[in-house]
């Protein structure tokens, strides 16, 4: 890890994770690959995390913050402070399987330095289920994750193209990754990996599942389950923001008034089981986002200006899911 030069710079955030870091770098430490560093992020914890790296893991390069800055903007300087020509990301709950990153290296050396490289990422506590194997982008900006608790079978076990990486394990070029902006460091956690590929996709940039890179992710131990209003908030303003960004006009125009809908029926359960909390999550959610569309005009603006493909084409491959697709989807999952 002692390499003046590395090839590929792990970038693992963090905030008040202390209890997952020990089993995450000591599987880090079993990979079949040498030439790497390990930069660890630390949004500003409380719980002792930076002094546990410092004493067991001396090796591991530190970037401290002072104050929290969330899992987009963390990353961002974290890749900043990184000296690999790839760059991997890397949730701190998790434990990876000893090809994991030499699978997404070669993959990167046979189809090209100009794409970005998903892995397989299986639940901890149920390694026989599938959490994800990249996102699908929805008609309401959001992404979900393709198979979600699935059980892995052999049909899972090829390589083929996504429209998002999962952000807790994703390899990309340091290059292309500065050369698209980094994540965007408004969506502060949440859809920033969405949003990322989808801006790759729109800039002739591939996104690849490759499943012979393993993770075992302790899902929703970091970020809170799927209802929280931490979690609620952020997703909510960070989808209106992909889709004023990243759709074209019509499908701009279809996925906000997809979304007032999806968004009634949502207040209405959540009135209904008496989550108030959540209620007042989705409402600040698009507070937010009204407040941040003059910072956003313009992103959508080069984004548009730049795109090499369309919404159409995206759909024929399959990169964004019809509404009925998603409806099914969300009823299988009990949503």
């Amino acid at each position: 890890m002692k390499n003046s030069n590395p090839q590929v710079s792990i970038i693992i955030p963090n905030y008040n994770g202390k209890i997952h870091l020990e089993e995450c770098l000591k599987s880090l430490q079993t990979i079949e690959f040498d030439d790497y560093e390990i930069v660890f992020v630390d949004n500003a914890s409380n719980d002792g995390s930076v002094e546990f790296i410092k004493e067991n893991f001396p090796d591991v390069n530190i970037l401290s913050l002072k104050w929290n800055y969330g899992f987009a903007e963390g990353c961002n300087l974290g890749v900043e402070k990184s000296r690999g020509e790839y760059i991997v990301f890397l949730n701190n709950d998790t434990k990876v399987d000893a090809l994991w990153l030499k699978e997404l290296v070669m993959a990167a050396e046979k189809n090209g330095d100009n794409h970005i490289y998903s892995s397989k990422v299986l639940f901890y506590d149920e390694p026989e289920k599938i959490n994800t194997i990249g996102g699908i982008i929805t008609p309401m900006g959001s992404g979900l994750d393709i198979n979600f608790r699935k059980k892995d079978k052999n049909k899972y076990n090829k390589v083929r193209l996504v429209a998002s990486p999962s952000g807790c394990s994703m390899l990309v070029k340091k290059s292309l990754f500065l050369g698209m902006g980094g994540f965007d460091k408004d969506y502060f956690a949440y859809l920033e990996d969405v949003d990322f590929g989808w801006r790759c996709w729109l800039n002739g940039h591939r996104t690849y599942y490759i499943p012979e890179s393993i993770v075992y992710h302790k899902y929703g131990s970091t970020g809170g389950k799927i209802d929280t209003p931490f979690r609620v908030f952020n997703v909510q303003k960070n989808r209106l923001f992909n889709i004023l960004k990243n759709f074209s006009l019509s499908n701009m125009i279809k996925g906000f008034f997809i979304s007032l809908i999806f968004d009634l029926v949502r207040i209405f359960t959540f009135l209904v089981h008496g989550n108030f909390s959540l209620i007042s999550a989705v409402l600040k959610g698009n507070y937010a986002f009204l407040k941040g569309i003059p910072y956003t005009l313009p992103k959508r603006k080069f984004i548009q200006k730049t795109r090499q493909m369309s919404d159409k084409e995206m759909k024929e491959m399959d990169l964004i899911a019809s509404l009925n697709w998603c409806l099914k989807e969300y009823n299988r999952l009990g949503k």
